[in-house]
């Protein structure tokens, strides 16, 4: 509890951010329980197994006071999905309407932007890869000029994994590409959807001081994405994936914190849970 504090607000709030997070959960993912998330593209082999093929329940639930962490990563999309409806609105209908009391705000007229560059934002569409019982959600697909189509997607970060990936001393990170494989997912879907994929991008934000920092994404990792997936089905059809480093898990770290711990069983299961 906070410290003096007469009302227990943290827990008020940790139960509130749980209640958020079911709820995106229900509205997603309840009914397609059949479907790997594209989120979990380059994750440990055997988690996707116990996850979306046996549908285990999880033992080990992540802390509540990570749920507060997630809140923030899902209200910075929310507010990025806005302002990305804001431009559509400006450039393609001139007004913007402010719903909470039905006024309406000039944002410009079309003659303004005539000459300028066209672009039309896509925010949230879910995406289905038939083929490889794949399914979710990207952030933001950009067209330009009505041709060109750009894949973003937008992940929010503290200070030390900031200076790990940007920093003078950063990390190898060729160790981890689950980033790029779950882009590379979404780019498979993309490319199908749209026609044509012409670049894809991570954008980082950084939590603690809003620095904001583009990456981008060979398209290489479009079917790099779908030889993983394509591993990942052939594998499970032969039932629970054997521990191999590298695969199952990832980065054997990772096993401390996976909700199916104690459903894998780990050689080092004592020690994970010390």
């Amino acid at each position: 509890m906070l410290k003096d504090s007469p009302v227990n607000i943290k827990e008020i709030y940790n139960d509130y951010a749980l209640f958020k997070r079911e709820q995106n959960r229900i509205n997603r993912y309840k009914g397609n329980e059949d479907w790997y998330h594209a989120s979990g593209a380059g994750s440990c082999s055997r988690k996707l197994y116990y996850e979306s093929v046996e549908k285990a329940e999880p033992t080990n639930p992540i802390e509540r006071k990570s749920h507060r962490i997630l809140r923030l990563g899902t209200i910075l999309h929310d507010d990025f999905e806005e302002a990305f409806k804001l431009y559509n609105n400006k450039v393609y209908n001139s007004l913007v309407y402010n719903t909470s009391n039905n006024t309406s705000i000039n944002t410009g007229s079309k003659k303004e932007i005539k000459n300028k560059e066209k672009i039309q934002f896509h925010m949230e569409d879910e995406v289905k890869l038939e083929d490889l019982n794949v399914r979710g959600f990207y952030d933001l697909v950009a067209i330009k000029n009505d041709s060109a189509v750009y894949l973003y997607d937008l992940k929010s970060s503290a200070s030390y994994s900031w200076k790990m990936k940007f920093g003078r001393n950063k990390a190898n990170n060729e160790l981890s590409i689950h980033y790029e494989l779950q882009l590379g997912t979404y780019g498979l879907a993309v490319k199908e959807k749209f026609g044509s994929l012409d670049g894809m991008f991570l954008l980082f934000y950084n939590k603690d001081n809003s620095q904001m920092k583009q990456v981008e994404v060979p398209i290489s990792f479009v079917s790099r994405a779908y030889l993983f997936w394509k591993n990942i089905n052939d594998e499970h059809k032969m039932g629970v994936p054997m521990f191999r480093q590298g695969v199952s898990p990832v980065q054997s770290w990772q096993c401390r914190y996976c909700q199916f711990l104690d459903h894998c069983n780990p050689p080092n299961i004592k020690e994970l849970k010390k």
